[in-house]
């Protein structure tokens, strides 16, 4: 695809081009809306809820697919799996939800990422292999970019990584390490 691209001569001609850009993309959102609703009639009428997938992967890209997808398993009551709709709740579903399904705008449901946990050894293991990999790279950089770099790491933080690490060890005055008992 080929785009013409204009220029702006001034400050105003570059408010107009935004303008008509903004101006498109509302217009597209309000599309793929009457679209989406039109699909969960379909499906509300016809039992056929596979044109949902039809749209989603016709869009592609060019919007944010989580959530219309998220928007037709709320309004349209379709499940999904990895790989797209799988089935739907059936018919009443839609219709127990199809004026809710026309005030809520497909775009304002952003699909929540679920928790996925935390592990501090695999958040310790990223900065090791990062420290690592920073040790071979700052080899070739310039003297400049070097500078940038620091190793270094204080006390204060080194105590905090062991006490994160339920290192049993203490710092006396004189510099001993000593076992807590």
């Amino acid at each position: 695809m080929a785009i013409k691209y204009v220029f702006a001569q001034d400050a105003a001609g570059l408010e107009k081009i935004q303008a008509s850009a903004v101006k498109s993309v509302t217009k597209a959102r309000e599309q793929v809306q009457i679209a989406a609703v039109a699909t969960i009639k379909h499906a509300h009428v016809h039992g056929d809820w596979t044109y949902a997938q039809r749209l989603v992967d016709a869009l592609g890209n060019t919007i944010n697919g989580a959530a219309l997808v998220e928007w037709f398993k709320t309004y349209g009551g379709l499940e999904t799996d990895d790989n797209g709709f799988i089935g739907w709740k059936g018919a009443q579903h839609i219709e127990d939800n199809f004026q809710d399904a026309k005030a809520k705008m497909w775009w304002e449901l952003k699909k929540a990422n679920p928790f996925k946990g935390y592990s501090l050894e695999d958040a310790l293991k990223k900065v090791i292999k990062e420290h690592e990999a920073m040790q071979k790279k700052v080899v070739g950089l310039t003297e400049e970019d070097k500078a940038k770099v620091n190793m270094q790491v204080n006390d204060a933080t080194i105590r905090q990584v062991l006490a994160l690490c339920n290192f049993e060890a203490i710092m006396t005055d004189d510099g001993e390490e000593q076992e807590a008992a």
